[in-house]
């Protein structure tokens, strides 16, 4: 299976979408900052998300992301948050190292095994019986 929208583009969707959760609108300066980029840079990405109808956004306006955006931000935390939580309370690794790699797996890994590993981890989640018989295996191999 093949990603539908390449990193850069994820990325900058996920960023858009955080701001809107967090402050209603998204500015392209809180996303060059939080991206750590140049305000250039975010425009030349705004004309791409808003030509792969993405966003909304006139020159020096809000960035709005349109249905579409909004869906793909959606299914972009979701799969962050479950990779972060899995890789904290589960494998019990930092919290800032769990907050990287959940980042990073979920941009670079094949989006077919992202979304089994997701659910896996969704069943794992609500099935508390594996949990435990997991954690005595773990205090078993240490």
């Amino acid at each position: 299976m093949k990603k539908e929208f390449d990193t850069t583009t994820q990325e900058y969707v996920e960023i858009i979408y955080e701001l809107q959760q967090l402050n209603k609108v998204a500015r392209v300066k809180d996303i060059a900052r939080k991206r750590g980029v140049t305000l250039s840079s975010v425009s030349t990405a705004l004309n791409v998300l808003r030509d792969k109808k993405l966003i909304r956004h006139e020159s020096y306006g809000l960035v709005e992301l349109t249905d579409r955006g909004f869906s793909l931000g959606a299914s972009l935390e979701k799969k962050h948050k479950t990779l972060k939580n899995f890789f904290t309370e589960i494998l019990g690794v930092k919290d800032s190292v769990a907050e990287d790699n959940a980042c990073t797996f979920e941009h670079y890994v094949n989006p077919e095994i992202l979304d089994s590993l997701v659910d896996f981890i969704a069943f794992f989640e609500k099935n508390p019986a594996w949990l435990e018989k997991y954690n005595k295996f773990k205090q078993i191999t240490e």
